[in-house]
């Protein structure tokens, strides 16, 4: 809600956009330049003092910047060891806003979407605070925020002083252009607490009705919990988040996956970095030299990066920028990935938002 004699309306754009050069070692080494990145339109509108209306769209250049191979990164397993080029459309949300009390301390948000976020996971990687800068996207994507461009949502939310409590249904059917919509069949609630200013603490639960890799439908279940900070230390500013995530299929074989990362931003340089400790099958990175293809197994990869800003005004920044990953897998994956798999990562950044949006 905006205050009495602020703009009834605003539109807001925001670019996060990365040219990336890429170059993955080892037996499944590839190397490539692809340009991920996302775009954000907002316009937001007053209908009354107590009802607030918002339209986002989010999309994406990465059909063309990216394209099929997708973005080199070891042990992904969407795109096999290459993170995929997200759609053109990624996301196109309506949420109406009603502040509830006098005080207006409490809210009831109702939420339509064609495609959107299901109510799973924390804040999706792109978006979150402490993965800011770096290009890569979590190997546990998909079990810990995969569902941020989910098909035909409608959500319901509660919110009162530091708590907020979701509820979405939607539809698992895979996303496809332009915008079809389809019933209902999967759902998903999460709850969020607000510790103070400096920490935030969730959870949530997901049942996904999706089709498997024969194209039968069946039901899978996913629970997470995460923990974000933001702390001031000396000069400069830490965020960090840590995440687990468990997802279920309908055969009762489960996958964990737990996430560290952080950056230290100061001035113009940052820091930034990332831990991750997973279970993934061979079959989900078609390693058909490893028995017991169904079987989880765990690998890990630690990431350490820098990135310098260059130029920042007016809302635009320029940065460049690099980091680093060294893979650890089991000695089944030896001979598919070799004895020493890493990753590394060269990138600009261009990064702008309007500072208070174009007013009506």
């Amino acid at each position: 809600m905006t205050d009495r004699g602020k703009p009834a309306s605003s539109f807001m754009l925001q670019v996060n956009q990365f040219a990336v050069y890429s170059q993955t070692t080892g037996a499944r080494g590839q190397s490539r330049l692809t340009g991920p990145g996302s775009w954000m339109l907002m316009y937001d509108h007053d209908l009354t003092p107590d009802n607030h209306l918002s339209v986002s769209l989010m999309a994406s250049p990465e059909q063309l910047t990216v394209g099929d191979r997708g973005t080199p990164q070891l042990l992904q397993t969407e795109n096999i060891d290459n993170m995929h080029a997200h759609d053109t459309l990624m996301a196109l949300e309506v949420r109406d806003v009603i502040a509830l009390g006098s005080g207006g301390d409490q809210q009831l948000t109702f939420l339509f979407a064609p495609r959107g976020a299901a109510a799973i996971g924390p804040v999706p990687f792109m978006h979150r605070q402490s993965a800011e800068g770096n290009p890569d996207a979590p190997l546990g994507h998909g079990l810990q925020d995969g569902f941020h461009d989910a098909s035909t949502v409608l959500g319901i939310g509660y919110h009162f002083a530091r708590t907020t409590i979701e509820a979405t249904a939607f539809s698992g059917a895979a996303v496809s252009w332009p915008l079809p919509l389809h019933g209902p069949d999967s759902f998903a609630f999460r709850l969020t607490q607000d510790i103070d200013d400096h920490v935030k603490v969730g959870a949530s639960y997901g049942d996904v009705l999706s089709p498997d890799d024969a194209g039968v439908e069946k039901h899978s279940q996913f629970i997470s919990a995460w923990l974000a900070t933001s702390h001031k230390i000396g000069q400069g500013t830490l965020r960090s988040s840590l995440v687990w995530a468990r997802g279920r299929d309908a055969n009762s074989v489960s996958q964990t996956s737990l996430l560290a990362e952080a950056v230290y931003q100061r001035g113009m340089n940052a820091l930034f970095g990332r831990a991750e400790i997973l279970q993934i099958t061979p079959q989900q990175l078609e390693a058909a030299t490893i028995g017991g293809q169904t079987d989880p197994r765990w690998v890990k990869a630690l990431t350490l990066g820098y990135e310098r800003t260059l130029l920042d005004q007016h809302g635009f920044s320029l940065r460049v920028g690099g980091s680093y990953t060294k893979d650890f897998m089991p000695l089944a994956f030896k001979p598919e990935y070799g004895s020493d798999p890493a990753g590394f990562k060269l990138f600009v950044r261009v990064k702008f938002a309007t500072n208070e949006g174009h007013v009506m």
